[in-house]
């Protein structure tokens, strides 16, 4: 009888399990107990690394988003070799993919390209080639959220006898649930390939005898198992922590937005509830994300500005890069706001909190897992612009409340580098 099924019977009840050496921290997430050195046992073997995150590559390297390109570095510096798995196009990386790899053992496996999971299905056979050679070249297999074939990929780390560790980004069943996106027939093949895609996800868990690390305790829930890991990932590192004791000491206030302006972000939320504000102050709403895809919300979003008569209270500043730029309007800005409809655990939060600038987001998804109410932040229901206001208002004018959130933030920003997710990654593909 092979080991998946004895262990599928010997475990029939399905929920993450505690493991030696590992405890829960306040927020509830897994950290290492005690003081100990990484672990080692990666060093000498090869690591693919299969996503459908594309990327791009030019004489200058290989870029990718950082989100993900981060944790790639951060993973090979654990490992002898790096197969990196991803839809590779020939070209100048575009604004959003800026994020050049640094590490020098990686190797790329090419997929034929394509900019979502539903675009990988057209190349069922490039595919297949792509992942057995990465299931095959490799000692152990780490996967980044949806991928096309999903049941085809787990079929050969069975094949391979390779056990791999899922990194669960997103809920896109949440996501599409949330608001209306693309018309009904539309919608509704995609609500029927995101449940497939779950069912043969967790189908490939139990038949590898795999992993999974969930971005929030909701993803944990959807996808329980013995083998279940709670995580908040990041990409901020312990040199790009700023500290300071306040906010909200100029006029006007700077509220910012940092995201892609697309609608399941509520962006519209976030507009309605300027003029529900009680403070005399002025508040500005500062917008950062590049918006070129999403054209159409934008015009409705500046329309409702104008409706509302904040047009001049609404400002756009389009793509900024991770880093001395973005850190300027996290380090100018007087708190953050993330009204979102549908989220796994958003890295904004734990950067602005590594900023030392108090948060307000919405009470969906994974943020819960990774933000506290009144803790290190405000929580709120979602599509609520009066609850937005609220929470806005009590920072604005509670400077003990405010002063809180930003030391309680920056405490805990500290324990969710990307370094402590790694650590995390590493122990579950050492099990």
């Amino acid at each position: 009888m092979p080991d998946t099924i004895r262990n599928y019977l010997r475990k029939r009840r399905c929920r993450p399990v505690a493991r030696p050496g590992v405890a829960p921290d306040e927020s509830g997430l897994e950290q290492p107990a005690g003081q100990r050195e990484p672990p080692n046992a990666l060093h000498a073997k090869t690591l693919a690394i299969v996503s459908a995150t594309h990327a791009t590559r030019r004489d200058t390297g290989v870029f990718i988003h950082l989100s993900f390109g981060r944790v790639i570095d951060h993973l090979a510096a654990r490992c002898r070799r790096v197969l990196l798995c991803v839809p590779l196009a020939e070209q100048s990386p575009d604004e959003s993919r800026d994020y050049r790899l640094e590490a020098q053992n990686i190797e790329l496996i090419p997929q034929p390209f394509y900019t979502t999971a539903l675009g990988g299905l057209p190349h069922p056979v490039a595919l297949t080639r792509a992942f057995a050679r990465a299931c095959r070249d490799a000692d152990a297999l780490f996967i980044r959220g949806l991928v096309p074939y999903i049941g085809l990929l787990y079929t050969l780390a069975w094949r391979y006898r390779r056990r791999p560790c899922h990194w669960i980004v997103g809920n896109p069943v949440a996501l599409l649930r949330s608001h209306r996106r693309a018309g009904f027939l539309k919608d509704t093949a995609s609500h029927v390939y995101a449940w497939q895609d779950r069912l043969l996800t967790r189908w490939g868990r139990w038949l590898t005898a795999g992993s999974f690390v969930c971005n929030g305790r909701e993803l944990g829930a959807v996808f329980s198992s013995p083998r279940t890991h709670v995580a908040v990932s990041s990409t901020v590192v312990d040199d790009e922590f700023y500290t300071r004791a306040d906010t909200c000491q100029h006029d006007p206030v700077q509220i910012l937005f940092v995201g892609f302006p697309r609608p399941e972000k509520g962006l519209q939320y976030l507009i309605r509830a300027l003029p529900l504000l009680r403070t005399p102050r002025r508040c500005v709403l500062t917008i950062v994300g590049a918006a070129e895809q999403f054209h159409r919300y934008r015009e409705e979003l500046e329309h409702l500005a104008q409706e509302l008569r904040r047009t001049e209270d609404v400002r756009w500043v389009g793509y900024v890069p991770y880093g001395p730029a973005m850190f300027r309007h996290l380090r100018e800005a007087d708190l953050l706001v993330l009204p979102t409809l549908s989220e796994g655990t958003p890295r904004v939060l734990v950067e602005a909190r590594a900023n030392s600038l108090p948060i307000v987001a919405t009470n969906v998804g994974g943020i819960p897992t990774s933000v506290t109410d009144g803790y290190d932040g405000m929580l709120v229901p979602p599509k609520d612009p009066a609850a937005l206001a609220g929470a806005i208002d009590r920072i604005v004018a509670d400077g003990a409340l405010r002063q809180a959130l930003i030391r309680n933030g920056l405490q805990t920003a500290r324990r969710l580098t990307v370094d402590r997710f790694v650590e995390l990654v590493v122990r579950v593909l050492e099990e």
